[in-house]
């Protein structure tokens, strides 16, 4: 009998020290490039930008890196969306929207503004920034804007990746956001 005790509390030993090893392996970055908002930063800065010569735009290609797309439930808002749905349940349906758009523009540049905050947990982060953007499109039309974005970011396989969106941007003249486009600095 006192083999099986000892061989259980060995057992219960080994069971508590290997959980948070094992659980470390899907742990994501709370700091550096890939924490919530040093990516939130890279998601407009990288993710949506457009230079002319670019090839086709495709969502699931270009910001694969920053969504779920095998689990795509979650909650998008973006009132600057085109189309008549502004309110998406499904980041591969939300991402393809903005397809036609990014393809219609010969540019499209992002700049940082401010506002930038973060709280980060071990499974969840939420993050906000302030941003302004220039569309150049193909039709010779220039669209300027200026927004705040918030996104809610789920730890998934040990990276992080966009759960719940919402961003909001209203039309401004494009030289009082000059100033901006091309800052990439993240002020926390």
């Amino acid at each position: 009998m006192t083999n099986i005790k000892i061989t259980l509390a060995a057992a219960l030993v080994l069971g508590i020290c290997a959980g948070p090893v094992a659980a470390q392996d899907s742990t994501c970055p709370r700091e550096g490039a890939e924490a919530p908002l040093a990516l939130h930063a890279d998601w407009i800065m990288k993710g949506w930008e457009r230079h002319e010569g670019d090839g086709k735009f495709v969502f699931a290609e270009k910001l694969n890196k920053y969504y779920d797309l095998e689990n795509t439930k979650g909650v998008f808002y973006d009132n600057f969306a085109p189309g008549s749905t502004q309110l998406f349940d499904n980041s591969a349906r939300y991402g393809a929207n903005w397809e036609a758009l990014q393809n219609a523009a010969r540019s499209v540049r992002h700049g940082l503004t401010g506002g930038h905050d973060a709280i980060v947990g071990e499974t969840v982060a939420s993050t906000t920034l302030g941003f302004v953007g220039r569309i150049d499109r193909l039709d010779g039309k220039v669209v300027a804007f200026d927004g705040r974005s918030q996104l809610g970011w789920e730890c998934t396989a040990g990276k992080w990746k966009i759960r719940h969106e919402l961003n909001y941007a209203w039309v401004v003249e494009p030289e009082t956001i000059q100033s901006f486009l091309g800052k990439t600095e993240v002020a926390q």
